[in-house]
Order: structure tokens, then C-alpha cells, then sequence
């Protein structure tokens, strides 16, 4: 009896104290972060060591940018490679798939086989803060800065050291959108932000104007300016025997980079400042309203009508998306005819918001080479790495300050003629989709899926019909995800 009794006394202690799986996984309690003195950021440069990235399988892009900074790109290159500082830490890629990003790396995580650096996204790195997935890079920052400079690793463009300055080398507000708490999870790889992609074949035949000294499509146009683009497409698409070509791919029914930002920028919002539901509002019903009428003018398709059409294959004028303008600008069909332009601001409430966030890098927590992983980290982001990287498949705008201007930094060079400044245009008005932290981080995915939803649904015209209908069950669904968990 006594046995029993202090066999169901362990078993009651260790239900209460871990946050999930089996007794002596992942307690509930933060680890402390490392401390900034004790992190070796000038590591022996005849170091031995394995280190393993945990990169997106299937992009190429991500691969030839990361693979630049190990190892020569070919036999004429003979640029500075972690290889050469660091000759005997051998380096390994593993894969996983973005569709299935949180499951593998919590699998990979609980299995302990989980990649010393792991690439990350906002929001999915949310998702792994309670697992404790990820190390708190906050004092590795710290540490970098706490050095005259870090020979190994931090170089400016000549590939000489050089003083670190967290403040006056980066835009610290992507870094911003991978924290948690006052802990950094992320380091970015560039800056990510939602932009208008254009074919100015279609716009030009459809007289629309693309004289830079008049035309309405310019950084900081407005959803108005927008929407008067949008009509004159659609009348020529309709004249022009292509009725089922629709004017934008926006990207409203699953990405939340688009619809969030165009709801609070209404002033509406998913959840208040204590964690409750508040997405049932007139500011909403005007944003879903605004949905509704760009399906039933056929500016972009209902959600239950498929589509072959699309930007990509050029059969529509514009895409709302934050992706590298190789992918676009370099495809057959859309060669020659690519240019992009800022989100369109919606000024109804005076608060207008454009989708950003972060792709980057993170540390296993349980890592053993957590100094060679950040050493590693530290030169992808120095300014020598982010040209190198630029060179190899990085076409996106740099987080450092220094690297800014497209006419001038790598990230540009082949693109020149191109309106690269749409990427960092009105830093002022950029938002990460970060409102469920407002609520506990386990009800993320029901919160995410609900507005989802709630956009579907506005894009199809049937149900459409009924806006309160669908914020009644978007204000269900939330609250049982809050409740749930």
C-alpha cells in the first residue's frame, strides 16, 4: 500500500509539473538563457566538429545560399567559405518539408536527432517556443557585441574583421518579429515582406498608365489606386477573350501576411489586449466586404471555383507575395514582363499595414556545438555573408543597414532596372501576424485556422452573402480554440 501510495505521489508531481509528453521530456519551466560571458565567440580556428542544418527540401534557392557560405560554388570560386576559417568542422544538410515544418521538427526534437541550426519562419517558430525547441539567441547577441571585433567569423565586405553594433548594422525590427518574451529565436536571413508583383505586359494592354512620372503604381499607392487598376484589367481581360484570367493572385484564403495586415488595417483585430475574442466587429465586416466585392467584380476568383490561370504562368496581372524576385522575374513566362511595387495601403481607418516577417535561422537548444552554430550564424549575417549569399540565390532585401540600397548591394545587382526599394519601402507600416500572442501560444493553430476561414469564406460568393454568418463562425471557432487549451 505504501508502495502504491508513492508510486500515484510521483506520477501526481510529475503530471503537474511538465507541459507535455512523458515524465522528464520538456518541463514547463523556462531554461535560463546562456550567459553572454561564458559564449565563445572567437572559437580556435583548428576546432574540430560536426555541425547539421535543418534546411526547406525542394528549394533551391535556400540550398545554393547556404551552401555558398561552406564550401566554393565552383572552380573559379575563391571567395572566403566557413570551410576556410574553420577547416575541420565538417557541416551536413538534412531536409524538411515546409508543409509539415512544426510536426517533423517536434518529432525530430523528442527523437533527439533534431539539426544543430534549423531554418525557421515566422509564425512556426511560435509553435516550438513551448517545446523549448529553440535557444534563446538574445545572449549571443549580447556576446558578439561585447568584443572590439570577432575575427572569425564577423567580416565586412573586404572579408576583414570588424566591430559588431546590433543596433546600427540591422534593421533590428525583423529580428524583433522572432521574439518571444524578450527572447530571440530566429536570426533572419533577409528581410521579409509582402509586396505587389507585376507582369507590365498584361497592365500596359490594358492601358493601364506605368509611366514612372505619372502612374498611380508606385511605392505607397493606395488600395483606391488599386482598385481603379483592378477594373481596367478586367474590362480588357473580358474584351479580350480572357474571362477566366482573374486580375491578382492575392493570396487571401490561407496566408495570413495578406488578410491580417488588411484587418487591423480597418481597425478591426482577432483578439483584444486580455486575450479575448474581439474579431466581431464593424471594422471586420467592412474588411470582408471588401473581399466580397473583389470577387463578385472577378478581380480575383471565387475559393470554390479552380483556376488555371494564374501569375506565375502569366495569366494574371499581379500577386500579392514575399518572395525573391528570381522566382519570378527569371520564369519564361514572365520574363521580360516582371516588375513589383509596395502592398497597397488601405487608409480607411488611417492605420495602414503591410504583412512582414522572418525566415531565417534558430539553434537546437540541445545542441552540443551551440558556439560553433552561432559562429556559423554570425557570418551568414556579417555583411561579407550576405553578399556572398546574394550571389547564390538570396535576391532579397539584406537586414543590414549597409546593404540596403539595391543599386549597390549584391542582393540587386542582377535586377537593377527593377523596383527593388518595394521590398523596404514604409518600414513604418510593416506587421507580423503575431496576435495570438495575446493568448496562450497553444492555441495558435485553431486561431490561425479560423481567420483562414473566415477569408475562405468571404472569397466565395455564395457564402458571402451572409457576412455576420461567417464572423459568428469565426468567433466560434476562436473561442474554442482558446477554450480547448
Amino acid at each position: 500500500m505504501r508502495r502504491l501510495s508513492t508510486f500515484l505521489l510521483a506520477a501526481i508531481m510529475c503530471l503537474a509539473t511538465l507541459s507535455f509528453a512523458a515524465c522528464g521530456d520538456v518541463t514547463s519551466i523556462d531554461p535560463p538563457s546562456a550567459d553572454p560571458d561564458k559564449i565563445n565567440v572567437n572559437i580556435d580556428k583548428n576546432v574540430s566538429g560536426e555541425l547539421e542544418i535543418l534546411i526547406p527540401g525542394g528549394n533551391a534557392n535556400e540550398e545554393s545560399m547556404i551552401k555558398c557560405l561552406i564550401e566554393p560554388m565552383s572552380s573559379s570560386d575563391d571567395g572566403i567559405t566557413f570551410k576556410d576559417l574553420y577547416p575541420n568542422v565538417e557541416i551536413n544538410f538534412n531536409y524538411v518539408s515546409v508543409d509539415n515544418y512544426v510536426s517533423a521538427v517536434n518529432q525530430q526534437q523528442l527523437a533527439k536527432t533534431l539539426p544543430d541550426i534549423v531554418w525557421s519562419n515566422s509564425p512556426d517558430f511560435y509553435d516550438l517556443v513551448e517545446s523549448k525547441t529553440f535557444e534563446d539567441l538574445a545572449p549571443y547577441i549580447t556576446a558578439n557585441g561585447k568584443e572590439d571585433k570577432i575575427p572569425s567569423t564577423y567580416l565586412n565586405g573586404e572579408g576583414e574583421p570588424e566591430k559588431f553594433s546590433f543596433e546600427e548594422d540591422f534593421y533590428t525590427e525583423f529580428f524583433d518579429m522572432a521574439t518571444y518574451k524578450e527572447k530571440r529565436y530566429v536570426i533572419p536571413r533577409s528581410c521579409d515582406s509582402v509586396i505587389t508583383f507585376l507582369n507590365t505586359d498584361i497592365l500596359t494592354q490594358a492601358g493601364v498608365d506605368l509611366n514612372p512620372e505619372t502612374t498611380v503604381v508606385k511605392n505607397g499607392w493606395s488600395w483606391d489606386d488599386f482598385m481603379g487598376v483592378c477594373a481596367k484589367v478586367r474590362t480588357w481581360m473580358d474584351n479580350n477573350n480572357r474571362k477566366n484570367d482573374y486580375v491578382i493572385d492575392a493570396n487571401l484564403t490561407s496566408w495570413l501576411s495578406v488578410c491580417y495586415p488588411m484587418l487591423i488595417s480597418y481597425g478591426a483585430e482577432v483578439l483584444d489586449e486580455n486575450g479575448k475574442v474581439a474579431i466581431n466587429s464593424d471594422a471586420t465586416k467592412e474588411c470582408l466586404s471588401l473581399v466580397k466585392e473583389m470577387v463578385d467584380k472577378r478581380y480575383i476568383n471565387d475559393s470554390t471555383v479552380a483556376t488555371t490561370g494564374s501569375y506565375d504562368n502569366g495569366h494574371s496581372a499581379m500577386l500579392f507575395q514575399s518572395a525573391s524576385v528570381s522566382l519570378y522575374a527569371d520564369r519564361l513566362a514572365l520574363k521580360g514582363k516582371c516588375d513589383l511595387v509596395s502592398f497597397p495601403l488601405i487608409k480607411k481607418n488611417n492605420t495602414p499595414k503591410i504583412g512582414a516577417g522572418v525566415a531565417g535561422y534558430a539553434i537546437n537548444a540541445q545542441s552540443k556545438n551551440k558556439d560553433l552554430a552561432w559562429a556559423f550564424l554570425t557570418f551568414m549575417f556579417s555583411e561579407y555573408g550576405q553578399q556572398r549569399m546574394a550571389l547564390n540565390g538570396l535576391n532579397l532585401a539584406s537586414i543590414r543597414k549597409d546593404l540596403s540600397d539595391p543599386a549597390t548591394a549584391n542582393w540587386g545587382l542582377k535586377y537593377k532596372e527593377l523596383n527593388l526599394e518595394a521590398y523596404t519601402w514604409g518600414s513604418e507600416y510593416k506587421t507580423s501576424t503575431d496576435f495570438f500572442t495575446r493568448g496562450p501560444l497553444s492555441a495558435k493553430a485553431g486561431l490561425q485556422q479560423a481567420v483562414s476561414q473566415m477569408f475562405n469564406s468571404a472569397c466565395n460568393a455564395e457564402k458571402a452573402k451572409d457576412i455576420n454568418a461567417i464572423i459568428n463562425t469565426a468567433v466560434r471557432d476562436m473561442d474554442y480554440a482558446l477554450q480547448e487549451f
